[in-house]
């Protein structure tokens, strides 16, 4: 808190207040609250959390002194209360949105594709996932080039402790633009005062160039972002639930749970380069692996590199595009793009099953 500058007047005062209760839409089932000022987030913690945050607390400290931009979400408090006869452990954080703007849309970002979004929304305020993104978050170049830095910087700080399950969570907020002279674009467009009149006529719907002007357009207008939940380890338990989902039940690699150092790449990959860092110039088409639905940008696949090549005899191949449906499980055999691809097997069964179509 001293490296932040927040004074323990200003903590205990922030903490004194009323604070609002919110339930998690996580998995965990743990509840927070908001401070009334909505500075801070009070969160509920597991034992193993304050373990894990004691251990790394150290390295924790001093990459926040050597990185003051990072965008790991600070936490300014942690505590052990005793209510009731029971220890309840919380943990305060910094809020990563103003209280001052409005936030329309949320964004939960992980990298992986397995049970990321990707569905109706039942409310406004529900998260959004990776598979709802649509488009690339549209930052000046200088700014999106310093995130994706101070992102780099903490996704590496992140596998060096063994780290993984943390997201970038990313509020939108959005604004309306007029655009001028909407209106006037009418008197471009010749109208005759009725039939037989020797004058050419348009129907209403097309007087504005061939159709009808917008009044104005939405979108962003600020973006709020900060990486959260960084304290799960890559333990026991989450080693066993990797086996299972990745091997077991055969989600392939989309699935959230992955060793340390595979979390930190694909964590950069699908969300710090796919979705902030700017291009280059006359750059290759980039393939991200997994699939997702067709719209969004994490589902653009370049046809060319997603082609395998299927044997039909021992001279002969026939390239044959594969893509996954959302829901069908990736066998043993998923090769390396996340993309599905027959399991080895001999040419001579691959010709009979393909029939003699060349």
């Amino acid at each position: 808190r001293r490296f932040g500058g927040v004074s323990t007047r200003e903590y205990t005062h922030s903490l004194g207040g009323e604070a609002t209760e919110r339930f998690t839409e996580g998995k965990s089932g743990a509840f927070f609250y908001f401070t009334h000022d909505r500075r801070y987030i009070i969160k509920t913690a597991s034992k193993e959390e304050f373990a894990t945050l004691m251990r790394i607390l150290p390295r924790y400290h001093t990459h926040a002194k050597r990185h003051p931009h990072s965008l790991i979400n600070r936490i300014v408090g942690a505590h052990e209360l005793s209510l009731y006869g029971q220890r309840v452990r919380v943990m305060v954080v910094e809020s990563c949105f103003q209280a001052s703007r409005e936030v329309h849309e949320r964004y939960d970002l992980k990298g992986s594709w397995v049970g990321r979004g990707g569905k109706m929304l039942k409310s406004r305020g529900d998260v959004l996932k990776d598979l709802d993104v649509r488009s690339r978050f549209l930052l000046a170049e200088e700014d999106a080039r310093r995130i994706s830095r101070h992102l780099r910087e903490d996704a590496a700080f992140l596998k060096a402790n063994n780290l993984i399950d943390y997201s970038l969570l990313v509020g939108v907020t959005k604004t309306r633009y007029e655009i001028e002279g909407a209106a006037q674009r009418r008197d471009t467009a010749v109208v005759g005062s009725g039939p037989g009149d020797g004058a050419a006529s348009a129907p209403f719907h097309r007087l504005d160039s061939g159709g009808l002007a917008a009044a104005y357009v939405e979108g962003a207008e600020l973006y709020s972002m900060g990486i959260i939940d960084i304290l799960q380890d890559f333990n026991l338990r989450k080693r066993a639930e990797y086996l299972i989902k990745r091997f077991v039940c055969c989600q392939g690699k989309g699935v959230s749970v992955h060793p340390a150092g595979e979390y930190g790449d694909r964590f950069v990959r699908n969300v710090v380069e796919a979705l902030i860092e700017p291009v280059r110039l006359g750059a290759e088409p980039r393939v991200i692996r997994g699939y997702t639905p067709a719209g969004s940008p994490l589902g653009m696949f370049d046809l060319k590199q997603s082609e395998r090549r299927v044997a039909l005899g021992r001279n002969r191949t026939r390239a044959a595009p594969v893509v996954p449906h959302p829901q069908q499980p990736q066998p043993f055999g998923a090769e390396r793009s996340g993309v599905w691809a027959p399991p080895r097997t001999s040419p001579r069964l691959v010709a009979g099953a393909l029939g003699r179509h060349t």
